[in-house]
C-alpha cells in the first residue's frame, strides 16, 4: 500500500464511540490535568482549541525500565518465596505466606493471556515529566511460558473525547494520555489501539534506573551498528568534552559514540544508549536516528538486564537485591500486588530468550504506521497505514503476536485482508449442546490461517444455524464470504449484532476487539465427527 501524503484528519467527522476505561483493581485514579499539559502537542478537531505552540522540552525516558523493574520485583518475589533467610526476604517477609494462602488466578490467567501496560515518565524535575514518550505492552501466555513485548509509537494520534460533549473530540499524541488524565486514560487509549484488555500496569520514572544498573555492576549489551548519537548535555552526570558539544535550536547535545559488538555498560551508558534518537551529522547508519530504532535498542538493553538480573552473580548477593528493591520502591507505580507478581513469575517459568517475542510497530515501507507532518505546526505525527484512527492492523498483530516466531526485535508488516481473507481475528462460541464444538472449529480455523482469540460457550444453546457477527462494519467482505462457505454460516444483521453486544456490556463473554464473533449452530459444516 503506498504511503499517504496528507496529514492525519483534524475534522471531528463521525467520531468513534469512546471505549470505557479498563477495569483496573487497586488503581490510583487521577483525573486532574497535570501542570505539564502545556508542553503537550495537540492536534485538535476544533479550531477553537486554544493550545499554543509547545515549549521546548526534553524527552527523557525509557519504556523498557518498566518491564525491567517488573522483572526486578518478580525476581525478588520469587527469591523471597524460595529462601526466607535472605536479606531481600526481610524486606517482603509476608510474601511467602501471602502466596501460599492465595488460591486464585491472576487477572487474564484463565483466558491464557495476562497483559501488562508499561509506561515510563521523566518524573519530577524534568520538562514534560509525566509524558510517556514510548509505550509497551508485555503479554504473558501461561500455557506456553512465553512473553511478548509490543512497542507502540509515542507520536501515534488517538482521539480524546470531551466528557461533557461526547460528539466533540481532539486528536492527541498517545503519549499525552497519562499526563492529561492519569493511568485510566492511558489504559483506555492503549486498549483502543491494541484491542487488548489490559489487566495490569507499571509506571516508572527513569531517575532510579541508572543506579539500578550500577547496583548490578552494569550489563552486557549487544550493539548492532556503529553510530554517533546526540544526548542532552545537561542530562549527563559529568560535563561533556568541548569537542563533542553540538548547540542545536532545542538545546546543547553531547556526541556519544557506540561501536558494533558486545559492550559492558554502566547505568549512565545504558541510559544514553536507550534514549538517543538524534544522530551527529557525521554518524554512520542514519537508521539509528529514529524513535523506532530507539525502541529496538531499548529491547536489547531489557534483554541484557534480564540476563544479568537472573545470573548467579546477582541472585546469590542479597545486598545487591536489597539495593535494587530500594531503588525500585522510590520510582515505581503499579496495581500489581506482591502475590500477583509471584504468581506471574511462576506462570512465566524459566523464560529463555527464545521464548521472548519482540515486536516494534514502525514506519518502514511495509510497516503498520507512517510518519507525517501536521502542516499548521510542522509537528511530526504517526498515523496508521490502514487509515486515520484505524488501528485494525495493529490490533491483529497484538492479538496474534504469540503465533509469530520469536526473533530479535523486528519490524511488523502489513497483511492485506483483500489478498489474504484469513487475516482476521475471530472468537468462536458454541451455541449448541454438542460438547467441544467450539474447540474443534477453532482448531480448524487456525489451521486455515485465522487468528482465534478465544473459544467458549454462547449465552444459549439453541442456535440452529451458525451465525457470523461482523464487528468490522463490513471492512472484510472476502473474509465473510470464506467463513460462510467453510462453516455454512449466515451473516447476522446489524440489528442482530447490536442485540448480541447488548447482552454483554462488560465484555465478560464476548471479545468485542475481534473482527468477527462466530456462534456455532447445529448446521456447523466444520464438524466432521461427534465427541
Amino acid at each position: 500500500m503506498p504511503k499517504r501524503q496528507q496529514p492525519a484528519s483534524v475534522e471531528p467527522a463521525s467520531p468513534l464511540i469512546p471505549i470505557e476505561p479498563t477495569d483496573i483493581p487497586n488503581a490510583e485514579i487521577r483525573l486532574e490535568v497535570k501542570p505539564t499539559v502545556a508542553a503537550i502537542y495537540t492536534e485538535t478537531g476544533n479550531s477553537a482549541n486554544p493550545t499554543a505552540a509547545a515549549p521546548k522540552r526534553l524527552r527523557p525516558w525509557m519504556w523498557f525500565v518498566g518491564i525491567g523493574l517488573l522483572v526486578v520485583l518478580s525476581s525478588l518475589a520469587y527469591l523471597t518465596y524460595q529462601d526466607k533467610n535472605t536479606a531481600a526476604s526481610q524486606l517482603i517477609s509476608q510474601l511467602g505466606d501471602l502466596v501460599q494462602n492465595r488460591n486464585e488466578p491472576v487477572l487474564g490467567e484463565e483466558k491464557d493471556r495476562v497483559n501488562i501496560l508499561l509506561l515510563g515518565i521523566g518524573g519530577e524535575g524534568h520538562d514534560g515529566g509525566t509524558l510517556t514518550d514510548t509505550i509497551m505492552v508485555a503479554s504473558i501466555k501461561p500455557s506456553t511460558h512465553q512473553v511478548a513485548l509490543l512497542s507502540l509509537p509515542r507520536d501515534l494520534i488517538v482521539k480524546f473525547y470531551d466528557e461533557t460533549d461526547p460528539d466533540y473530540w481532539e486528536g492527541h499524541k498517545i503519549n499525552s494520555a497519562y499526563a492529561l488524565y492519569g493511568i485510566p486514560s492511558a489504559l483506555e487509549k492503549v486498549s483502543t489501539v491494541t484491542g487488548l484488555k489490559l489487566q495490569y500496569y507499571v509506571v516508572l520514572d527513569f531517575s532510579g534506573f541508572r543506579q539500578i544498573i550500577d547496583d548490578m555492576d552494569g550489563v552486557d549489551v549487544t550493539v548492532e551498528r556503529d553510530f554517533v548519537g546526540l544526548y542532552g548535555a545537561k542530562d549527563l552526570t559529568t560535563p561533556c568534552a568541548l569537542r563533542n558539544l553540538y548547540h542545536l535550536d532545542d538545546g546543547s547535545y553531547c556526541a556519544v559514540s557506540f561501536t558494533a559488538g558486545t559492550e559492558h555498560m554502566d547505568g549512565e551508558r545504558a541510559l544514553i544508549y536507550s534514549r538517543i534518537r538524534k544522530l551527529a551529522p557525521t554518524s554512520k547508519n542514519s537508521e539509528e536516528g529514529s524513535d523506532f530504532a530507539r525502541a529496538q535498542r531499548q529491547q536489547k538493553v531489557l534483554q541484557a538486564f534480564k540476563e544479568k538480573l537472573f545470573s548467579a552473580g546477582t541472585v546469590v548477593r542479597p545486598q545487591r537485591l536489597t539495593d535494587i528493591l530500594q531503588d525500585v520502591d522510590q520510582h515505581l507505580e503499579t496495581n500489581l500486588q506482591l502475590w500477583e507478581i509471584a504468581r506471574i513469575i511462576e506462570l512465566a517459568g524459566n523464560i529463555s530468550n527464545n521464548n521472548i517475542i519482540h515486536k516494534v510497530v514502525d514506519d518502514s515501507p511495509e510497516g503498520l504506521v507512517m510518519t507525517t507532518t501536521y502542516a499548521p505546526t510542522g509537528a511530526s505525527v504517526v498515523i496508521p497505514r490502514a487509515g486515520d484512527y484505524n488501528y485494525s492492523e495493529i490490533r491483529q498483530l497484538a492479538k496474534s503476536i504469540f503465533k509469530v516466531e520469536p526473533t530479535e526485535a523486528e519490524t511488523v508488516t502489513t497483511v492485506d485482508a483483500s489478498v489474504n481473507p484469513t487475516a482476521a481475528i475471530v472468537q468462536v462460541l458454541n451455541g449448541t449442546t454438542l460438547v467441544g464444538s467450539a474447540a474443534r472449529t477453532g482448531t480448524t480455523l487456525e489451521e486455515q490461517g485465522f487468528t482465534v482469540s478465544e473459544i467458549g460457550n454462547a449465552f444459549t444453546t439453541d442456535y440452529t444455524t451458525t451465525k457470523i457477527y461482523d464487528l468490522t462494519d463490513g471492512a472484510k467482505p472476502a473474509t465473510v464470504e470464506l467463513l460462510q462457505t467453510n462453516l455454512g454460516a449466515v451473516l447476522a444483521t446489524a440489528d442482530e449484532v447490536d442485540t448480541l453486544l447488548s447482552l454483554d456490556p462488560d465484555s465478560n463473554v464476548l471479545d468485542t476487539t475481534a473482527d468477527f464473533i462466530i456462534i456455532l449452530g447445529n448446521n456447523d459444516t466444520s464438524q466432521n465427527s461427534t465427541p
